[in-house]
């Protein structure tokens, strides 16, 4: 069988193709290799790898930032409970440093920290 362009493939094949093409580079397939299995130029392999994964990472980030912030909530939730329980001023001073810190890291986190040095308005 020769080598079909990509671009002539409907979008539902390309998709299955990317797909693959992204699945085998994972597992450690050559781009040749994937190219002679799905019957694909190299550079046309090279191509739908590169667009997954850079759809991929900015998926991930997204997901993983998601990810980051529901534990952080979890977090400053037992912290909260925790400072009413507290024993002493000092425990309780603790337990607020920590929700700070939980604060700033979420701050951080979604890019809403000033940079130090930057004048007020």
């Amino acid at each position: 069988m020769g080598k079909k362009d990509i671009a002539t493939r409907d979008d539902d094949a390309r998709i299955k193709l990317a797909g693959r093409a992204f699945a085998m580079r994972l597992e450690g397939e050559s781009v040749d290799s994937i190219a002679l299995e799905l019957d694909l130029a190299p550079l046309e392999v090279e191509g739908l790898v590169r667009v997954a994964f850079s759809r991929l990472s900015v998926q991930s980030a997204d997901e993983a930032r998601a990810e980051v912030e529901g534990r952080l909530d979890i977090l400053v939730k037992r912290v909260n409970r925790d400072i009413v329980l507290a024993q002493s001023q000092s425990e309780r001073t603790a337990l607020y440093r920590i929700v700070l810190a939980i604060e700033r890291d979420r701050a951080t986190l979604l890019g809403l920290d000033i940079p130090k040095g930057t004048p007020d308005v």
